[in-house]
């Protein structure tokens, strides 16, 4: 039989043990409290160095009112401006656009595009004051009616490469949305089934006559000809340019061209020659090429034009195979267009400051800066265009633009991070607060605490049990 000392012994070594796994069990705890403690910390303080601008831009046409916006309609835009950057490392502005107010202006093909830019001010950081731009594109696949809503491209966060330490003011200011019509448009020939097509004006004196020869290899195997002098044919087209498809041949002649822009005066008139070809020889006889670029021009602001043609060789043929519409890939040729252009302005103007220190100053290891670039200095004007590999629009462009006001600034690079870049530490909008995972830490770890106690409490008592 044990004796009462030695079972009074073994209890109290029991309660020794039970008392010293306490405290390691409170001290564990208390050390994941802490650990718990600075994880969320930091990722608080991550969260605060950004600063989420959200305004409504209310948008005004260009001409009103418009075809692509009504006049006050507005969209709700979020500008995330990070608070701090580090010297070497990108300063990000990232726009995040609501609900579309912006419709087609007219109804078109597939291939449509819609452009969006969001500018910021930047100031304070060298003499003058510049630009950042955040910028977007997508592609419209389907085919266009008139008044139907068009999405908004995703704009890429405009970068700009800081240099030196100290502060930049950032400012949102305006968005601006363009619409530009697909490229590519079908040919119009010269006519309509067994006639003539309608869009095109076969003007007097002299009869036109349609010629169909499958053997000839005219645009959709027909042609509409006048050899009356002065005989006159007119077609207005929407565009930046057009083609004169024709003949060239030894028995047609010199015909005057006429442009004129609706509501402009007429351009200069411009004689071209059908009996010669291309390369100003002579067409021999008996020669016949067909589907002959005669006459063109591009490059024009996108309009309503008319282009007149007029026969000046009396007993020559005039020939109309087809019209060739160009609406070419410029955006500045669309830039002037009244119902393709609209601008946002906000209804409230905040500035943020944005503190450019050294990468020691880093409160985290992730925040580490890439390489240092090869020049730190401020630049004048340096515009940098990239497209990003992967987004959710079928086109994106960013562009990055910082102007100072003054002639001869020090130099500071510029470039454009579609994705990826320095951390703006902003936080989910619909995740857990700082304070939710303190407290949902600290359940777990006193849970786990009074589990260890009961835990301890049952074993003492199972030891004096055998005693």
């Amino acid at each position: 039989m044990t004796s009462f000392a030695a079972r009074s012994g073994r209890s109290e070594y029991a309660v020794f043990r039970w008392g010293a796994g306490l405290r390691r069990t409170v001290a564990a705890s208390a050390l994941g409290v802490a650990v718990g403690s600075l994880v969320v910390l930091s990722s608080s303080q991550s969260h605060a160095e950004t600063d989420n601008y959200i305004s409504d831009f209310i948008c005004t046409p260009h001409r009103s009112p418009s075809a692509m916006v009504p006049d006050g309609a507005k969209i709700s835009v979020k500008a995330s401006i990070p608070t701090t950057v580090y010297v070497g490392q990108p300063l990000e502005i990232k726009w995040t656009l609501g609900e579309s107010p912006f419709v087609a202006p007219e109804k078109f093909d597939p291939k449509a595009r819609v452009i969006a830019r969001g500018s910021a001010g930047i100031s304070d950081y060298w003499s003058g004051v510049g630009t950042l731009d955040s910028m977007g594109e997508i592609t419209v696949a389907e085919a266009l009616q008139k008044g139907a809503k068009l999405a908004l491209p995703t704009l890429a966060p405009g970068s700009y490469i800081v240099g030196k330490e100290g502060e930049i003011k950032v400012t949102p200011r305006d968005l601006t949305v363009q619409f530009l019509p697909p490229e590519l448009v079908p040919p119009v020939n010269d006519s309509v089934g067994e006639g003539k097509n309608p869009d095109i004006d076969y003007d007097s004196p002299g009869e036109w006559t349609r010629r169909a020869a499958p053997e000839i290899d005219d645009f959709q195997k027909d042609v509409h000809a006048n050899k009356t002098l002065d005989a006159t044919v007119k077609y207005t087209f929407k565009g930046t340019g057009i083609e004169y498809i024709t003949e060239r041949d030894d028995d047609m002649g010199q015909v005057e061209v006429v442009l004129q822009e609706t509501d402009k005066d007429p351009s200069p008139a411009v004689i071209v020659d059908a009996s010669k070809a291309a390369d100003g020889t002579a067409v021999p006889p008996e020669t016949k090429l067909t589907q002959q670029t005669l006459w063109s021009v591009k490059g024009l602001k996108y309009g309503e034009y008319t282009v007149t043609l007029t026969n000046k060789s009396a007993d020559k043929y005039m020939i109309v195979d087809a019209f060739k519409v160009l609406r070419e890939p410029k955006p500045e040729l669309y830039t002037g267009v009244n119902d393709f252009n609209a601008t946002c302005k906000p209804t409230k103007t905040e500035t943020v400051a944005v503190k450019v220190v050294k990468v020691s100053a880093s409160p985290s290891p992730s925040l580490s800066p890439s390489p240092s670039p090869t020049t730190t200095s401020p630049k004048p004007t340096t515009t940098v265009t990239t497209t990003p590999a992967s987004t959710p629009k079928p086109t994106l462009t960013v562009t990055a633009t910082v102007t100072p006001t003054r002639a001869t600034p020090t130099t500071p690079q510029v470039v454009v991070t579609p994705s990826g870049g320095a951390q703006t530490g902003e936080a989910s909008d619909d995740g857990p607060s700082g304070m939710g995972l303190i407290g949902g830490g600290t359940a777990m770890v006193l849970g786990s605490v009074l589990g260890g106690v009961v835990l301890k409490r049952r074993r003492a008592a199972h030891v004096r049990g055998r005693g």
